[in-house]
């Protein structure tokens, strides 16, 4: 069905990197018109999976030019993923070999621990970004070399403490 026939969608559009909306089909053209919004907007409205561009929805692309008069073509954008995610991952990732080669793997894990549940907030409150799945990595490695280091030292500790006696 074609959006605009029957009921008005009412849609969501970045601004700045910060979520704007909602609005009807008549200020989403208003806007288009003055140049608040242009083809590379991510917009979004129910029933759409992710943020895509403006131009990549059919609705829109015909009402967008380009400078010699012909329709931009529609694409997609990738959205950009969290930073805190990326350092979750990498430190939860590094974290595991080198405890394995000594007990600071423990320094690598905390970071990754913290960044993971910090992103995993950015990402609750920022719809544009990506990163859930590098944040959830680095904090299930994060916690499993926390847990193995901790368990090491326990094991460690009783093995020199029953050397003593």
């Amino acid at each position: 069905m074609n959006l605009n026939q029957g009921a008005m969608a009412k849609w969501y559009y970045s601004l700045n990197g910060v979520q704007q909306g909602p609005v009807d089909d008549e200020e989403m053209r208003a806007m288009l018109a003055s140049g608040m919004i242009q083809a590379s907007t991510l917009v979004w409205r129910d029933g759409m999976d992710r943020w895509v561009p403006l131009a990549s929805q059919p609705e829109w692309s015909s009402q967008i030019a380009s400078p010699m008069g012909t329709p931009i073509p529609a694409y997609s954008v990738a959205p950009p993923t969290n930073g805190l995610a990326i350092a979750s991952m990498v430190l939860g990732l590094l974290s595991m070999p080198i405890m394995l080669g000594c007990a600071f793997g423990i320094l690598a894990a905390i970071p990754a621990v913290i960044c993971g549940h910090l992103s995993l907030g950015q990402l609750k409150v920022n719809a544009f970004q990506t990163g859930r799945g590098f944040a959830i990595t680095g904090i299930v490695t994060g916690y499993l070399t926390i847990l193995i280091t901790l368990i090491a030292v326990a094991v460690f500790g009783f093995v020199i403490a029953k050397d003593i006696k």
